[in-house]
Order: structure tokens, then sequence, then C-alpha cells
């Protein structure tokens, strides 16, 4: 009995240990990529046509948008070829930088913290919980979260939920009736909203 003991309290010991440094790990990845993504590019003095280019690398670098991509198709992603997934995604990520940029101006001088990490249900998922510090008195502090999931050795994003509103959530229920229209119409869905998001996209760089 006092060996099954012994073997649990160093078992679980082990396992706290593992899951500490994982959540640790999550924790700073997370706050190096809002550190990046966000505090640098966003602060004051740096152009807002001289952001595009270094958010675009931090999205794309941290981003799985062919995951995210296959979430927003829903039952239409399915089947669709390599090419249309590459083609969408190539789109749908571009969207999110010139909107991100766009919504991201606000958090100039931004003090951005993580405040926790929570392993998700599934291996590899976590929920990290960052808290957009006030800056002037009178003002509130707000809320925006990561699902960060990892793959291989290697940390990625695949949602951020901000003030309790998931951006995946809100794509996937926007673009919903387009593809439902374009199947009812005999036309390929995933085409039809490639090229939607290709103009918005258009009309984003020009108005930036």
């Amino acid at each position: 009995m006092k060996k099954i003991l012994s073997f649990l309290f160093v078992f679980l010991g082990i396992s706290v240990a593992v899951f500490a440094s994982e959540t640790d790990d999550v924790k700073k990845y997370t706050q190096n990529l809002i550190d990046d993504a966000i505090v640098k590019i966003f602060k004051t003095g740096v152009a807002k046509n001289d952001r595009v280019i270094p958010f675009r690398k931090v999205l794309n670098d941290n981003f799985d948008f062919d995951y995210i991509s296959k979430f927003v198709l829903g039952v239409y992603g399915r089947g669709i070829s390599d090419a249309q997934l590459s083609n969408f995604s190539k789109q749908f990520s571009e969207l999110n930088v010139y909107s991100y940029v766009k919504k991201f101006e606000s958090y100039t001088d931004s003090k951005i913290d993580v405040v926790d990490v929570q392993k998700g249900k599934k291996e590899g998922q976590y929920f990290v919980a960052s808290k957009v510090r006030a800056m002037n008195s009178g003002d509130k502090d707000y809320d925006v979260d990561w699902r960060v999931v990892k793959v291989g050795d290697k940390y990625k994003v695949i949602d951020v939920i901000i003030e309790g509103v998931s951006m995946v959530m809100s794509y996937k229920n926007e673009y919903a009736p387009i593809l439902k229209t374009a199947a009812d119409e005999g036309k390929n869905p995933v085409e039809v909203l490639t090229e939607k998001i290709e103009d918005k996209v258009i009309k984003l760089k020009l108005a930036k």
C-alpha cells in the first residue's frame, strides 16, 4: 500500500510539473505573440502603412489559417481541392490582416498581459486569457482570449475572442448564408465566397 501511495505521489508530482511547464510555455508564447503582433507594431509613431507587412508576417507565422478556413467553411469545405482551400485561405488571411490592422489602431500604446492559461479537453489545446489594460483614467480594462493549439513542436492560434465575441464563429455565421445561396444556385460556394472576400480585401487596401 505504501509503495502504491509513494508511486501515486511521485506520478502526480511529475504530472503537475509537466502541466505547469506546458502552460508556462503557452503563456510565454502568447505574450510574445501579443508583444510582436500588437504592442510593437501599433505603438505611437508607426505609420499605418508600415504596419501591414510586419503584421501580415506575424499572423501568417502564428495563425493556422488552413484549420480556421475549414472551420469557417463548414460542410462546404468538405471535398474541396487543395488549390481551392489554398486560394480561400490566402484571401481569408489577407482579409484578417487588413481588418485587424484597422481594429487594433485603438490599441496604440496599450498594455496587454496574459493573465491565465487553461488546458482544453482536446490534447494540445489551450485557452489563454489576456487583458487589455486601460491607459486613461476612467477607461475600463477588457478581455482578449486566445485559442492556441500545439502543432508538432510549434504553437498556433485558431481563434481570438474579444470581449466574448469569437472571430471564427463571427466569420462562420456571416459566411453561412453566402455559401448556402451559392450552393442553391448551383454555383461553387467556396469559389463564390473567395471572390467576395477578394473584392473586400481590395476595398480595404484602397481605404487604408
